[in-house]
């Protein structure tokens, strides 16, 4: 009648300590892709709005200035999935956003990253779409200029 553990009740002991550990285990990492996707979510939704405002503050500028969007309005409308082929006035935001969230991922061709700006009558109307990550992380922003 020795007192301690077998081999057996040692290994029971150790599946159990498994399956609580591998249980952490997963909720930690479904914890950092929560907390990742949280920090795209709030970054895009930044840079859509820094777009806007940029934008809208250029619009202060003298009339004759090439950067007033009343001036040539088409300078920041553009395409930002390939950095290298984009607008210099957008490619700042462009090189940004691929720092940020990642390059465009062009072979499921998933996602949308559009600055559209056109003149209606004297105003000018501003429509930022980033949609990043698949279609997860979305910021669409529109705007209102008068002149």
């Amino acid at each position: 009648s020795e007192n301690g553990f077998t081999l057996v009740e040692a290994l029971v002991a150790m599946a159990i300590f498994m399956l609580g550990f591998s249980g952490l285990y997963f909720f930690y990492a479904l914890s950092q892709h929560t907390i990742a996707g949280a920090e795209k979510r709030m970054y895009v939704n930044l840079m859509a709005d820094r777009i806007v405002q940029t934008i809208a503050a250029r619009s202060r500028l003298p009339i004759n200035d090439p950067l007033n969007p009343f001036f040539d309005y088409s300078i920041y409308s553009g395409d930002m999935k390939d950095c290298s082929s984009a607008k210099p006035e957008i490619k700042e935001w462009c090189d940004e956003l691929d720092i940020n969230v990642g390059k465009y991922d062009s072979v499921f061709n998933s996602g949308e990253r559009l600055v559209d700006v056109e003149k209606v009558g004297s105003n000018i109307i501003i429509n930022v779409s980033l949609v990043v990550d698949g279609g997860n992380v979305t910021a669409f922003y529109t705007r209102k200029l008068r002149p």
